[in-house]
């Protein structure tokens, strides 16, 4: 029984995960506290969403694309286990939208499509005249203060006006979140543009005290070969305390506040604290308590896919000015973002071929995921001939699926989380939550909520065993 009150169990090897059982084992080593640390993988391999393949020489991510350097969680990270030399960063400026059967670029500065500068909204051929003019709100309206969260539409149409939103801004978010902004919260979402509002009133004056947040080169990075280096770094110093399939299916509370895991329905492990780092799907399986289940019911989760198709060299014929495309919801494409990917990471740059990475599936649009590959090739490639004027086959193509992989922060869902985490304090202390489906979506909150999640686990640890 002392054995298992000094035992951390970290339940999901995704870079959550993977996070918090880095930061538990600094302070272990640190403080030389008698802790044990186990983190439990349910598949033979770490990183979740982070998965890299090797093409021929080169290195492609089918997950997670790539880190948001605009925000400095993951790159705090990366730096402090040294890998920051190995680090490229993306060029081809910003996707164009590809809306009226036209690539549209918007050459002038954005975050994620909002301009910056009035007299830039003239430029954009996407909005009509209407458009433009409403898009003038943001200057002249008064700041919204939100007492309870609203959709993340209502909050952009009443600053910049239906068609902006609609048009212009909704397949950038769309692309990142794979959402419903007619569903997703603008606080719970964490989206910054709500931050900067509340601080400055006008997102587009806001925004330009921040010309770090602006789209454009050096936004994103990746490593040489791939996003997998980072969990295989964190794999490597944690290698001692990862345990591969090994499947949590329940878990049991069990005397001396400690918890009793069952992994694989056939083995049983005591600990005294648990890290619940798992998708969001995942969740309702592992208690057997109403009212967390009925929170774990309500997560709203998307499908997604990708599929990356090598051309020859030439086979493009409307080139974007960026190094890519985004779609609107309202377009009738079954692509949600493709990316040139020797454009957008030159070191993909070969001589002999193109390569196009092709996202698809959001929110309500996910029914191609379920497809065969012939068929999701047959549509894809339907799509980039009358988009960039593909009519060359390629010469192969990788499907990657993500089913119920990206969850929909609706406007309930901070509401809920508070109360999810007063019952674990109350009824289940000792067990925390994490992963993109609870506290953080994307590489960059995912490090920020493990960094916060293993402090407490620490703190709860040394209370429950006199330290």
């Amino acid at each position: 029984m002392e054995r298992a009150k000094k035992r951390i169990a970290i339940i999901g090897g995704g870079i959550t995960g993977l996070t918090a059982a880095y930061r538990i084992e600094q302070e272990i080593q640190k403080y030389n506290l008698p802790f044990e640390l186990i983190l439990l993988e349910g598949s033979t391999r770490i990183g979740g969403k982070i998965h890299t393949i090797k093409v021929k020489d080169r290195y492609i991510d089918t997950g997670a694309e790539s880190i948001d350097v605009r925000y400095p969680d993951a790159l705090n990270l990366i730096k402090e286990l040294g890998i920051e030399n190995w680090l490229i960063f993306s060029q081809g400026n910003k996707p164009d939208v590809y809306f009226y059967n036209q690539l549209h670029c918007l050459d002038y500065p954005t975050y994620k499509g909002i301009p910056i500068r009035r007299q830039d909204i003239w430029k954009n051929h996407i909005l009509t005249f209407h458009g433009k003019v409403a898009s003038y709100k943001d200057f002249f309206q008064p700041k919204i203060t939100l007492e309870q969260d609203v959709s993340v539409s209502t909050f952009l149409r009443k600053r910049l006006g239906e068609e902006q939103v609609e048009h212009v801004v909704e397949p950038f978010f769309s692309k990142i979140y794979a959402g419903d902004l007619d569903e997703m919260g603008i606080i719970s979402s964490n989206e910054s543009i709500y931050k900067i509002h509340q601080k400055y009133r006008s997102l587009s004056k806001g925004l330009a005290k921040h010309p770090e947040l602006l789209d454009g080169d050096g936004n994103y990075a990746t490593f040489d070969n791939g996003l997998s280096v980072l969990t295989e770094n964190l794999e490597e110093r944690l290698k001692c305390h990862i345990q591969f399939s090994k499947k949590v299916f329940e878990i049991k509370k069990s005397v001396g506040g400690t918890y009793i895991l069952d992994i694989n329905r056939k083995e049983q492990m005591r600990v005294g604290a648990i890290i619940v780092a798992t998708t969001a799907t995942e969740y309702r399986h592992l208690f057997k308590n109403t009212e967390l289940t009925e929170f774990f019911n309500e997560i709203v989760t998307a499908s997604i896919g990708f599929i990356l198709l090598s051309f020859p060299k030439g086979a493009i014929k409307n080139q974007p000015s960026g190094f890519g495309f985004v779609t609107p919801r309202r377009d009738a494409s079954h692509i949600t973002s493709a990316v040139l990917l020797d454009k957008k990471w030159p070191v993909l740059n070969p001589t002999e071929e193109t390569l196009v990475g092709v996202n698809f599936g959001r929110r309500g649009e996910d029914s191609l995921v379920s497809l065969s590959n012939q068929e999701v090739e047959k549509y894809i490639l339907e799509d980039l001939q009358k988009i960039l004027g593909i009519e060359t086959p390629p010469n192969y193509h990788v499907v990657s699926r993500w089913p119920n992989a990206i969850p929909q922060y609706t406007t309930q869902h901070d509401e809920r989380k508070a109360k999810v985490i007063q019952l674990l304090e109350k009824d289940f202390p000792g067990i925390y939550i994490g992963g993109n489906g609870f506290g953080g979506f994307g590489i960059n909150q995912c490090v920020e909520q493990a960094n916060g999640i293993s402090e407490s686990v620490i703190a709860f640890m040394k209370k429950q065993n006199c330290i």
